[in-house]
């Protein structure tokens, strides 16, 4: 049974979720953590098809999420997801569930728990199983992150590029990036572009996104230097 917070404003900051606000928070009940109903604050998706904006609700489907702990208590939080009508007539797609940054498609576990436990595993020398029963996470949930980070190269705008690997890739799962230098980790959505040193294999960097205008805004935020290291310019592969 859910209870209506006095002020919900306040309760959202203290949540503290981006994109999302608290309808209502429970007490804890025996070993029960406190259940935290949420939703995001936007009034309108886009659909992922065909691009258009909707605001016609036609479900509210709720889904029980893992989220790091409040105040050092763990927290049952169940998230209220709308389900948009497209109303696009040419568009194939009749309906879409909205997705946001802390909670991709088929999400069951938030970005910001996830960059938790990697850098908790990727800081220190600690067992899995231990970062796992902390977050309140199975070891395979723990493990499948670990291994689909990847390591970024951490000096792209100081290195002298001959050769210029440009992979536009579908992961079969969402990637995460740590760098090693701030241990600072970020979530990657399947269809990404790989750019990497083929001279070494390191990889600079990896960006969300397909296509040629993702390659041009990366190359342009580059130094001039690391573009043109010949006359003719790097070799480029795809």
């Amino acid at each position: 049974m859910h209870q209506r917070t006095f002020d919900v404003d306040a309760a959202s900051i203290l949540f503290n979720l981006s994109g999302y606000r608290v309808v209502s928070a429970g007490a804890a009940v025996g070993d029960q953590p406190r259940r935290v109903l949420i939703e995001t604050v936007a009034g309108e998706g886009a659909c992922p098809s065909c691009g258009v904006l909707s605001s016609r609700v036609q479900a509210r489907p709720t889904q029980h999420v893992k989220d790091v702990t409040c105040g050092g208590q763990p927290l049952d939080v169940v998230v209220r997801k709308r389900r948009y009508a497209c109303g696009e007539a040419l568009c194939p797609r009749r309906s879409f569930t909205e997705e946001t940054e802390q909670l991709p498609a088929r999400a069951r576990v938030t970005t910001r728990l996830a960059e938790q436990v990697i850098s908790a595993c990727r800081a220190e020398p600690r067992a899995v199983s231990r970062v796992a029963d902390e977050a309140a996470l199975s070891w395979p949930t723990v493990m499948r992150m670990l291994t689909t980070t990847v390591d970024l190269d951490t000096g792209v705008d100081r290195r002298h590029v001959a050769r210029l690997g440009i992979d536009e890739h579908r992961f079969r799962t969402v990637r995460y990036l740590r760098d090693p230098d701030t241990q600072s980790v970020k979530r990657v959505e399947p269809w990404s572009i790989v750019f990497t040193d083929l001279d070494d294999g390191a990889i600079l960097d990896v960006v969300d996104g397909r296509r040629g205008a993702t390659v041009k805004a990366w190359l342009g935020a580059r130094p001039r230097w690391l573009r043109m290291t010949s006359p003719f310019g790097p070799t480029v592969l795809f």
